[in-house]
């Protein structure tokens, strides 16, 4: 957790700022400005693809109105360590670890930016202090291989919203999708002929080449002949309610995922589309498939990370556990 002050005392700053713009006062009709700016630094200048500027843009945008509440005059440079620790502390007691480490991140990046900008006169993003967390030291949280078939037969295919619904959950169950690849897949990054399916991994932006399976087929066959309403937008998904246009944000697939689990009655401690990711490593782990391969299959950049899912392959330790003889003493 974090400590009684997420921030300590820091010595003056002796790199001097680079005075790119005058303005230093945040008044509710500046946070937007501002933050769309930060956002643009990100995205040119960091490379930072739209799922991490999500969470830069929520935390950029709460960080930023409290400032402009709570410093004297809205002048940014009267910025000091107790009115950081006041927008900070009170998340640190509400949210989990995972959302702990984004609020922080998204304070210090506001806070370079605020000082390379010249709008405050000390770097205090080095004086943010977040939770330790370990390499490993969680467990996903997934389903087993037949609460997937509930949480697909579950899904109403008479509509129209139904088998856009249904496709789209397929597409996360059968390739361990992210939201945001869904919402960017296009009509034309499936390949009939070929029966390969092209995904831009939404974190590297790299291209993923998948075999088009059956089931996964059919249904997008079905939602495109009977289902998706005429459009001139080449997404692969739209909206089904006023005009026919792409999903915006992936938060549409988090709410069709969310409804899914309702239907079916299944219980997770999360039931966003990472739970069905999860839940195919696992599944993949558990039948022998080498980590190399789930890697690959999940995008990772790095094999590590797909060392967690080995730890949820309880009933096969069970299986090749020695037996130990026991004995009287």
């Amino acid at each position: 957790m974090f400590q009684r002050s997420v921030t300590r005392p820091a010595a003056p700053s002796k790199r001097a700022a680079i005075a790119t713009s005058p303005q230093t006062v945040v008044g509710e009709e500046c946070v937007t400005a501002l933050l769309e700016e930060y956002l643009t630094f990100l995205q040119h200048h960091r490379g930072l693809r739209e799922s991490t500027l999500y969470f830069h843009r929520r935390w950029g945008d709460a960080f930023l109105r409290h400032l402009a509440e709570h410093l004297p005059n809205h002048d940014l440079a009267r910025l000091t360590i107790p009115v950081i620790d006041d927008f900070v502390l009170p998340l640190a007691r509400t949210v989990g670890r995972g959302t702990q480490s984004q609020v922080i991140q998204a304070v210090r990046g506001l806070l370079r930016h605020l000082h390379r900008t010249g709008r405050v006169p000390e770097d205090w993003s080095r004086c943010v202090q977040g939770p330790r967390r370990y390499r490993l030291a969680s467990i996903p949280t997934t389903i087993s291989a037949d609460d997937v078939r509930r949480l697909l037969i579950g899904i109403d295919r008479r509509s129209a919203t139904g088998r856009r619904n249904y496709a789209i959950v397929l597409l996360l169950a059968v390739y361990g999708l992210r939201a945001r690849e869904v919402v960017d897949l296009r009509v034309d990054d499936v390949d009939w002929r070929a029966g390969i399916v092209r995904v831009q991994r939404s974190k590297t932006g790299r291209p993923l080449v998948l075999p088009l399976t059956i089931a996964v087929g059919r249904a997008l066959v079905a939602y495109l002949r009977r289902g998706r309403p005429r459009t001139d937008a080449r997404a692969m998904f739209v909206r089904h309610h006023g005009r026919p246009i792409p999903f915006r944000k992936s938060t549409t697939v988090y709410g069709i995922v969310r409804r899914a689990f309702d239907r079916a009655g299944i219980r997770s401690a999360h039931r966003g589309p990472h739970v069905l990711r999860h839940a195919l490593a696992t599944h993949l782990v558990q039948r022998a498939f080498p980590l190399k391969v789930v890697s690959d299959l999940l995008g990772h950049q790095h094999p590590d990370s797909t060392l967690p899912y080995t730890k949820l392959a309880i009933e096969d330790l069970r299986e090749v556990a020695l037996d130990v003889p026991e004995w009287d003493r």
